[in-house]
């Protein structure tokens, strides 16, 4: 009788076991998008902005690559009109239907635009 019962036990935690994995792998979140969309500014700089966003839509975010090769992965804020991206410290990514600019601080903290008229290219 002890034997069945530590069995039946054992089997119980399995099926538990087994249940919250197959659980957790259904509440997996997944990053969608990424597709390259290619940028050229005024001053004849190129942006590529890969636009990203959680499967559960909770956050949308954008990997920009500036002219010098450096990346930056940038959170989608509140804007009022098109599209604002930003980590607040270094560097704000704006988009509003094909065009869009960059702004970053200068060293006395204040916002600055760094690229402007960047419009979609092919």
């Amino acid at each position: 009788m002890r034997r069945v019962s530590f069995l039946l036990l054992c089997v119980l935690v399995v099926v538990a076991y087994l249940s919250a994995c197959a659980s957790a792998k259904q509440d997996r979140l997944e990053v969608e998008g990424g597709e390259p969309i290619r940028y050229q500014c005024e001053g004849g700089e190129r942006i590529v902005a890969r636009y990203y966003s959680l499967s559960d839509k909770s956050l949308h975010f954008v990997k920009v690559t500036m002219p010098d090769g450096q990346e930056y992965t940038l959170p989608n804020v509140l804007s009022a009109s098109g599209a604002r991206y930003t980590d607040d410290h270094l560097w704000v990514w704006w988009t509003k239907g094909e065009s869009a600019f960059a702004e970053t601080r200068d060293q006395s903290g204040e916002w600055h635009a760094a690229y402007e008229g960047c419009q979609q290219i092919q």
